[in-house]
């Protein structure tokens, strides 16, 4: 898990560096986030604590590493998408993002709680995540933009909105499924796909245009808008 805080540091310190945030994220799935310390990870990582402090001020920015590779991954995933519809990109969006996810799955099972926390420096919707969570809904404009049935100017940025806060509810429930081969969250997003290519023509609507827009304008200061 690279990351482009290590930029400017030697090839040594880097290493050490990403020692220090994978030793974290397995303590994190294996004892827990609130069980584990500074110290914990220090150990784990068999350095002194002293130069895990030198990194990180604290676990709670571990958390945001892991939050800003993850959406760096989102990026260059939106960025290479094929061509195709709203629907047909958002759906392979989302396989995409989800096969990334899983080898740390454990790991955001665990952060869970934190990251719903909105008190918490950890917490997804948190000050410390503004510019995560700004640029995860610019991929959605990508996403959103670069589609064969891109709408209007003002609806690419209120369909973008929309898309990245049912990203975060689909990760959710993907966290919480217990289903044999995920087949419940497969579920979800065949649902997700046939009913977004259902209501796309419908943008055209005045009603449904001006519902959209004021559920963006809601939601929106929340999710990076």
């Amino acid at each position: 898990m690279e990351s482009s805080e290590t930029a400017g540091l030697t090839r040594k310190a880097a290493l050490t560096r990403q020692r220090i945030v994978e030793a974290a994220l397995r303590l994190f799935a294996a004892k827990g986030y609130e069980q584990t310390t500074m110290r914990d990870i220090a150990k784990e990582t068999g350095c002194a604590l002293g130069l895990a402090y030198r990194y990180f001020a604290s676990k709670e920015e571990l958390v945001l590493e892991l939050y800003r590779w993850l959406v760096v991954q989102l990026e260059e995933q939106a960025r290479v998408l094929p061509p195709g519809s709203i629907a047909d990109r958002f759906d392979h969006l989302m396989h995409a993002l989800l096969t990334i996810m899983e080898p740390h799955r454990l790991t955001l099972v665990a952060l869970s709680g934190a990251a719903l926390n909105p008190l918490s420096r950890a917490g997804v919707f948190g000050a410390e995540g503004t510019e995560v969570r700004q640029r995860a809904r610019g991929a959605y404009l990508v996403v959103v933009a670069e589609a064969r049935d891109a709408p209007r100017v003002a609806q690419v940025e209120e369909l973008a909105t929309l898309l990245y806060g049912l990203q975060l509810a689909l990760v959710l429930f993907w966290l919480q499924d217990l289903s044999i081969g995920m087949q419940q969250t497969e579920g979800l997003l065949q649902f997700l796909h046939e009913m977004l290519a259902r209501l796309r023509p419908l943008l055209r609507l005045p009603w449904v245009a001006q519902a959209m827009a004021r559920l963006a304008q809601i939601v929106g200061p929340l999710l990076g808008r």
